[in-house]
């Protein structure tokens, strides 16, 4: 488990999807092994809407892979900007103290127990959520990629306006 607000914190997550979700413990309500993926994340629409409350977020990453996620908080500085060149900033409604970072094929089959290294203690309230990336060096999305995952904390739900689904990638 990451604790954000006192340490940065660094985990492997594989994924089978081509996407990474994001949400807070209390913000969203679903049932043992229900298919959240069908009902409420399928179409860009719905992801849209989600992404606009801040209740859950995710983006595609366009492959499943192997990628090393970095916590930190804040804002990123120039230099890892200039050096993760690939960044979209989202919002996330804190709530219940713990927020988990999982595979987008996870909602398929929902589940409460999400492995104690993709959790990430943060105090409840509202932050922006600024995810960078760079292309690896094998030039394949998804090989031993690295994601930084900025937390800061703001005052207000901000608007957050994609017309879809976020891409953290480049053709």
């Amino acid at each position: 488990m990451i604790d954000v607000m006192r340490m940065d914190g660094e985990f492997n997550l594989l994924t089978d999807g081509a996407g990474i979700v994001i949400y807070s413990v209390g913000a969203i309500k679903c049932n043992e092994g229900e298919n959240f993926f069908q009902k409420e994340f399928s179409s860009p629409d719905k992801v849209a809407e989600h992404i606009a409350k801040g209740d859950i977020i995710g983006f595609n990453t366009g492959s499943s892979g192997e990628y090393r996620i970095k916590v930190r908080e804040g804002y990123p500085s120039e230099q890892i900007i200039s050096e993760y060149p690939v960044a979209i900033r989202l919002a996330l409604d804190v709530k219940g103290g713990k927020v988990y970072v999982i595979d987008l094929l996870w909602l398929t089959e929902w589940s409460d127990e999400v492995p104690e290294e993709q959790t990430i203690v943060l105090d409840d309230g509202i932050y922006h959520v600024t995810v960078l990336t760079r292309k690896p060096e094998s030039g394949i999305w998804g090989d031993d990629q690295e994601i930084y995952l900025y937390f800061q904390v703001i005052d207000e739900m901000p608007e957050i306006m994609w017309k879809g689904v976020p891409y953290l990638f480049k053709e």
